[in-house]
């Protein structure tokens, strides 16, 4: 198994973080070289592990000041608000980024990304002299040519086309004075390094090797990638100019490419091997809870190990359950939350009450977040007991102090209900980067966007509506493909709520950004009078969003400083 604690065990000594060294970071580390590791061959594998462990950084953001963890990426949208001080979304949510275009997304994400391509292209040019096997040799090699093309899918849609380094291996004496390549140059790389792995990996590998990309793996991220580029933000018109019109999208419409979205997911979904977790019975939508504890099921298909421990519980609880509540959901995510009957809470019948906001709302909102009074698991009698969110309550009551919530709400979502931040069961969970839901509702996204909304787009979406416990599940009928458009839109922003930063790439890839990130950020303000309970909306932040800047993240200024071919995203 290939455990986050793996990452950079073998290079401990002298080592120094990849943001000290530029993206080019050397390869000798203290006593060991590339001769000595590649000599060896536990220490060729445990080369390859360090790469792995670079994955968590392109989520945890631990390069740079101010990063913030997986989600950072929530509380950059307006699903969430950070509760630590020194967040990036602190700033960026007012469009005043800490740190000019050294924030810690631009630089986490470039310095992190870049040291897996290098350190991949480090392992191509030595594994074949290494004392393994020709067959292990040849799927280590599309393991981590799989990695490379993830490090690059995650530079494209946070800063458009990049420099591609191919297999060279640079060393630090080197001139890499390289021009970004445009973005059709680097889609173009990127999908072609994933068909190249694909006939090679395994559908499934053995315990020992969880964790691993599986064919499914590469498929979903083809499948990923293909969405994204598909969609308005690269796919109409580009309003930019000059050399850097080419960076930032295609430039010219084409419909086709919804259509191979469409077919990726597609051949995704036909491997027939990945299925929703579904339980309706215990509970309604507790398939979907469930699915979110466990380590390993049939709907996961590629995700980022971490360690056992108690991560998620331990960073989104509330302090009177071992936690530190580093951020909170807003009312706008919680308004969009469903009824249990399938309707929005502003649709005629949906039974949607303002004085009792939380009763009969979709199942998933109950399993994503914590409102006043929600029942947790109480560390010292160990039954579960009402959460006190309320203005003044002691110990967790709304607040502006740090690590308390500012909107009325906590997150809950990947927690284990039998669980504090440091107390009751530990978590196996990893980080899930592509799991079968996101399939099917980026496969009914495309094929909707397509030629509308036929009878697979729908039963796509109803499959996922489902699973989630709502009665009745079904659309209506005779929907046009605006209408399917929105359902499908509202859809992955609930069930992907706090999840993989997909909110946060969805607005920006769908073009709606500076529609819903311009202006007030709300929560709900409980008082207690006796037993009773009264709420009031509030607005806790107004913010900003500057369009069409702030839909590409600058790169790194000690990086443009350094090469003179590096060209500046605009407004940066």
């Amino acid at each position: 198994m290939i455990a986050a604690s793996l990452g950079l065990a073998v290079w401990s000594t002298g080592c120094k973080k990849a943001s000290d060294k530029g993206f080019l970071d050397p390869t000798d580390i203290g006593q060991i070289n590339e001769q000595t590791v590649f000599a060896d061959s536990a220490l060729s594998m445990q080369f390859l592990n360090s790469v792995y462990g670079e994955l968590n950084r392109t989520y945890f953001m631990q390069n740079g000041t101010g990063g913030g963890g997986i989600w950072a990426f929530s509380d950059a949208t307006d699903d969430g608000e950070a509760r630590w001080s020194s967040g990036f979304s602190q700033g960026y949510n007012m469009a005043n980024v800490a740190g000019g275009s050294d924030n810690a997304f631009s630089l986490s994400t470039w310095t992190t990304c870049y040291a897996m391509v290098r350190r991949v292209n480090v392992f191509l040019f030595n594994i074949d002299r290494a004392p393994l096997s020709a067959a292990k040799k040849t799927r280590l090699k599309a393991e981590s040519r799989f990695l490379r093309a993830f490090a690059y899918y995650h530079l494209l849609r946070t800063f458009g086309g990049v420099p591609l380094l191919g297999d060279t291996k640079y060393e630090l004496t080197d001139n890499f004075m390289l021009p970004r390549s445009t973005f059709t140059a680097t889609v173009d790389y990127i999908e072609k390094e994933l068909d190249g792995v694909v006939p090679i990996l395994s559908l499934d590998y053995p315990p020992e090797d969880f964790g691993r990309p599986t064919r499914g793996a590469v498929l979903a991220i083809k499948a990923k990638l293909l969405l994204l580029v598909a969609s308005p933000l690269y796919n109409e018109s580009n309003p930019n100019s000059g050399p850097v019109k080419e960076l930032l999208g295609y430039g010219n419409p084409d419909a086709n490419r919804w259509k191979k979205a469409a077919d990726a997911a597609k051949t995704v979904m036909d491997l027939g091997i990945y299925h929703l977790v579904e339980d309706n019975t215990t509970a309604p939508g507790y398939g979907y809870y469930d699915m979110g504890i466990q380590r390993k099921n049939s709907e996961y298909i590629f995700q980022i190990m971490m360690n056992t421990g108690r991560f998620y519980e331990q960073y989104l609880l509330p302090a009177s359950r071992g936690g530190q509540n580093y951020g909170n959901p807003t009312q706008q995510l919680v308004d969009d939350y469903g009824m249990a009957n399938g309707k929005l809470i502003t649709e005629a019948g949906s039974g949607y009450v303002e004085t009792a906001p939380y009763l009969n709302r979709d199942p998933r909102f109950g399993y994503s977040i914590l409102y006043n009074q929600s029942l947790w698991l109480d560390r010292t009698s160990l039954t579960k007991k009402p959460v006190d969110l309320y203005m003044q309550a002691p110990g967790d009551g709304m607040s502006t102090a740090p690590y308390n919530t500012v909107t009325g709400y906590l997150w809950r979502r990947f927690c284990n209900e039998n669980a504090g931040g440091n107390f009751g069961v530990t978590s196996q969970i990893g980080l899930v980067v592509s799991r079968y839901a996101d399939i099917l509702l980026g496969y009914a996204e495309a094929l909707n966007e397509y030629q509308g909304p036929n009878s697979e787009v729908y039963t796509a979406v109803e499959a996922v509506r489902k699973r989630a416990g709502l009665m009745p599940y079904a659309l209506a009928t005779g929907l046009n493909k605006e209408q399917m458009r929105m359902i499908i839109r509202h859809e992955r922003r609930i069930e992907f709520a706090n999840e993989e930063g997909h909110r946060l790439f969805d607005i920006y890839r769908w073009k709606v950004a500076e529609d819903v990130l311009n202006g007030p950020m709300g929560g709900m303000r409980w008082t207690k009078t006796g037993s009773t309970f009264t709420g009031a909306r509030i607005v806790f932040e107004t913010r900003k969003f500057n369009s069409p800047q702030m839909y590409y993240q600058p790169i790194p200024l000690k990086e443009v400083n350094k090469n003179n071919l590096l060209i500046q995203n605009p407004g940066w």
